[in-house]
């Protein structure tokens, strides 16, 4: 008596899935699903990113590969690319916040002045899709037949009757995806705050008021300013959060333990993720749907802080240490009333720190104090700090650290301890400036442009997302 005889249906059934479902089948599809997903899977392990573990557009693709004509494959090079630069712009808004691809393209112009760690990941993202397209060009697709079609539709069949539900929204947000699978088509189209990015998005500004105001307008009287302003809009200047009331009060401690310095306010304020979006808050008391200042409007313009303290007769400056290219500022910065405006390499001193390249903040604060003394009238002269921007390389913290990065609170926290030791700097070397003789009889206004980004830590909430820190105090 033989198996075959009394079980013809099972073995009907075992035939037909050998058929349809080979060994070369699987065999294809987890090498296929490594080669897509194994850069996102290593990012998971060593820079704690997320992201959905298969990505179900890479599959929806797939047909194109199983038919192995010369037109289909070119197509499927071409489809695929679009899909892993899609999956890279998704992983990359989980560290740099923006909100359509039209302004991720302009940022892309500035891409030169950019830190070496952002080289590095665009080499990698280059080399990998470069390396992904002919691993399976070249070897993956000769595991593939036609009849493979019919095999992964019944597959994907099974797996969205049976399998499929919708993790992929329950668990994203708009700056992450993660689950096992999911979709970002499905994402997009199911969160409404993502439909602005999948579309070409906004290309003018479309400036409006900023419904809670910037910290300068709340702490300089407008109507009876001071003689001398000194305002400084502090890179990455964020409220540290896992802490028990010791780190954040430390920060900014140097400017207020001296002598002739009178504190007149401090605390936060709500912030937008951006640094241009930071200069539009507190310069203006406005926001904008695009990060493309250059295209304007500028008539709401007329309303920023510049603009009005010239027509007062205050002499405007302003400093930043980077490129007047960076971000287009050396044509809208004029209509914002600054005219005066020095960029790299515009100082006396023009060592370039590493955090981002342009000159070091503790050289150029010399150029302001001098800047601030110089001017015998009214002044107002406004700062855009850069060395405590992301990475923040170590190389730019001077002799000691002031907190141990190997304490507990920091476990897991590198890039977030390495901010707060650049942030202490920054404010003792404003404080030793101010013990020098500088900004004698100056009101001097600091606020966090932003949350700092955090990319390589493990645990990313260091920092309040939505508010940052501010402190006015008054030097007699």
């Amino acid at each position: 008596m033989s198996f075959d005889k009394n079980f013809p249906t099972i073995i009907k059934i075992a035939n037909l899935l050998k058929y349809y479902f080979p060994l070369r089948f699987w065999i294809f599809l987890l090498l296929y699903l490594l080669i897509t997903n194994g850069l996102f899977w290593l990012a998971h392990i060593f820079v704690y990113s997320e992201r959905y573990i298969i990505v179900l557009e890479y599959i929806w693709i797939l047909p194109l590969l199983f038919l192995r004509r010369r037109w289909s494959l070119v197509l499927f090079a071409l489809v695929y690319t679009v899909v892993y630069i899609f999956d890279i712009l998704y992983w990359i808004k989980q560290f740099y916040h923006y909100d359509n691809i039209v302004e991720f393209i302009e940022i892309l112009r500035f891409i030169p002045h950019a830190p070496k760690l952002y080289w590095l990941f665009i080499t990698v993202f280059v080399l990998y899709l470069a390396i992904s397209l002919f691993l399976i060009l070249k070897y993956i697709v000769r595991l593939c037949s036609g009849r493979m079609i019919w095999s992964l539709g019944l597959l994907y069949l099974i797996f969205a009757v049976f399998f499929f539900d919708y993790r992929g929204v329950n668990l994203s947000n708009r700056y992450q995806t993660s689950g096992w699978w999911g979709s970002y088509y499905e994402t997009i189209q199911n969160l409404k705050f993502n439909h602005e990015f999948f579309w070409r998005g906004t290309v003018k500004p479309e400036f409006y008021d900023w419904p809670h105001g910037g910290v300068l307008q709340k702490q300089i009287d407008m109507q009876n300013p001071p003689k001398k302003i000194l305002f400084i809009l502090n890179e990455s200047w964020g409220t540290f959060i896992p802490e028990h009331g010791a780190v954040n009060p430390s920060v900014d401690a140097p400017l207020i333990n001296i002598p002739n310095v009178q504190l007149i306010a401090q605390g936060e304020n709500p912030a937008l993720h951006s640094t241009i979006m930071g200069e539009l808050r507190e310069l203006c008391d406005l926001k904008a749907k695009s990060s493309n200042f250059i295209l304007g409007p500028f008539d709401k313009f007329k309303q920023c802080v510049p603009v009005h303290l010239q027509k007062e007769g205050y002499l405007v400056q302003a400093f930043h240490g980077s490129y007047s290219k960076m971000y287009d500022r050396k044509d809208w910065y004029p209509h914002m009333g600054l005219q005066n405006a020095r960029f790299f390499p515009q100082f006396s001193n023009i060592k370039q720190c590493h955090s981002f390249p342009g000159a070091c903040d503790y050289n150029i604060v010399h150029d302001v104090s001098a800047a601030n003394k110089a001017a015998q009238g009214k002044s107002f002269i406004y700062w855009l700090t850069l060395d405590t921007h992301h990475p923040y390389s170590e190389k730019d913290i001077l002799g000691n650290y002031t907190y141990d990065c190997k304490q507990p609170i920091f476990d897991g926290r590198q890039e977030a301890c390495r901010n707060l030791n650049l942030q202490h700097q920054f404010f003792t070397v404003l404080a030793n400036e101010i013990k020098a003789g500088g900004f004698k009889d100056t009101d001097i206004v600091v606020v966090g442009d932003h949350s700092p980004p955090i990319m390589l830590d493990k645990y990313k909430d260091s920092f309040k997302e939505d508010s940052v820190p501010f402190i006015h105090v008054r030097v007699h």
